[in-house]
């Protein structure tokens, strides 16, 4: 087949999806439907004829023309197709789909995604202030009260009923409803605090006043995922206990752990606060670099990427829902009120900007020519091993498969990129980009 004889059209659809037209020569159809015919004639049997032996025009007036044309578009789809990508000199991202089939003239359309294209603009030029780590005094006083309750102690309450702070024994169940049980506890210490939301907003506020062995029955708006308005409680109060705070003082600090004194123990705290505040800070500090690179980034993509992470988005959805709620997605929607079409709505932003970042990242790696060598990972596997030195055959059988291996390949490359993305804005000195420097797939 000469592909001069091809008549291909092509047509933008979106950003970077294209529609694509073939035309099959109806010379080459003709020769096909003689072959199918045959084909056809060889398998069944025809009244009056052996088979194989029946001629075309009896196979084609019993089968008839439609019927041999379909089977036709479907033996020369992939190789039209093929055809097609090579005279025009297209580069398909992925697979195609066949939208449309017309018999007569047989003409053949695909709807294929183009690569994408990126332009990471100046992106040498990104800088982005570290945020101040601070510690206040409040902040470590509240540890600290957190210590004393800790310590607490308690003796048995007499003559009065609960008040916040006390702590309660209760027997609890709570019901939705439809008589549904999805809270059932026999002996349970909590601590009345009118400020708890869990089991409900109000619950513990409920409880004030209760004397040891009263029974109280109350409703209260229902907590989020059940599938009613208010549920109702049952509450009986087993004992009551006065939780007596120590001081503040160093003997509290040596209650609480290896503290020569109280201002030992608040050094402490200062101290792990400052790495939580800093630790928290650099992820902070990450997701805003990259929203910005992503933000200043041009980037067009086909659908095929947006509907691939709208699916796994939804299938996360899911996942959460039924471990979560014990329910379908389904059954979710109904109780929430929501429809598929709110979900995707809500979805739809999370997926086109993981999809954008991907790929920016993914265009830094080659504008930066970045890379991760074997030596590289074996040198990382290595480490884990011997970090795990009782396990380290186990673990180093384990991470040598292809798979695992290539998903460390994956993931030292991303801290690569990431590393090189924080020093570029903080403005920290890096090595120049390969000659070209950004990359863009037409």
């Amino acid at each position: 087949m000469e592909q001069s004889a091809i008549l291909v059209t092509t047509k933008p659809v979106g950003k970077r999806d294209l529609r694509l037209t073939v035309e099959i020569p109806e010379e080459r159809v003709q020769q096909e439907m003689r072959r199918v015919a045959r084909e056809i004639s060889a398998q069944v049997t025809i009244p009056g004829f052996r088979k194989g032996k029946a001629p075309y025009s009896v196979v084609l007036q019993q089968y008839g023309e439609k019927r041999l044309r379909e089977q036709v578009a479907e033996d020369l789809s992939r190789e039209f197709y093929q055809a097609a990508l090579q005279q025009e000199k297209i580069t398909p991202y992925g697979p195609a789909s066949l939208e449309d089939i017309q018999l007569s003239p047989m003409r053949l359309t695909f709807t294929l995604p183009l690569p994408p294209i990126v332009r990471l603009g100046d992106y040498r030029s990104l800088r982005v202030e570290f945020p101040s780590v601070e510690v206040k005094e409040e902040e470590i006083q509240d540890i600290l009260e957190d210590i004393r309750k800790e310590n607490a102690v308690s003796e048995p309450v007499e003559g009065r009923g609960a008040q916040p702070g006390d702590l309660l024994h209760i027997w609890v169940e709570g019901r939705t409803d439809q008589g549904e049980l999805f809270l059932e506890d026999d002996d349970v210490e909590v601590i009345l605090d009118p400020d708890d939301i869990y089991p409900a907003p109000g619950f513990y506020s409920a409880l004030e006043g209760m004397m040891p062995g009263e029974e109280r029955t109350f409703r209260l708006k229902a907590p989020d995922g059940q599938p009613s308005e208010e549920v109702e409680f049952r509450v009986r109060l087993r004992a009551l206990y006065n939780r007596i705070l120590p001081d503040l003082d160093d003997d509290l600090a040596r209650a609480a752990g290896p503290y020569s004194s109280l201002e030992a123990l608040k050094e402490d705290i200062r101290e792990r606060l400052v790495r939580i505040k800093q630790e928290a800070a650099q992820n902070e500090y990450v997701t805003t670099v990259v929203q910005q690179l992503v933000e200043q980034s041009e980037v067009e993509y086909p659908s095929t990427l947006l509907e691939e992470q709208l699916q796994n988005l939804l299938e996360q959805l899911e996942e959460r829902v039924r471990e979560e709620q014990r329910m379908s997605l389904q059954d979710y929607l109904k109780v929430t009120g929501r429809t598929m079409e709110d979900l995707y709505e809500r979805l739809f932003p999370i997926a086109d900007y993981r999809v954008r970042r991907i790929l920016v990242l993914g265009e830094l790696v080659l504008a930066e020519g970045l890379m991760v060598s074997d030596e590289e990972v074996e040198q990382r596997i290595q480490t884990v091993c011997e970090a795990w030195p009782d396990q380290a055959e186990a673990i180093r059988a384990q991470l040598e498969e292809p798979e695992n291996r290539e998903h460390l390949r994956v993931r030292m490359l991303y801290d690569k990129v990431m590393d090189r993305l924080v020093a570029i804005a903080q403005g920290k000195a890096v090595s120049e980009p390969p000659t070209g420097g950004e990359n863009e797939t037409p």
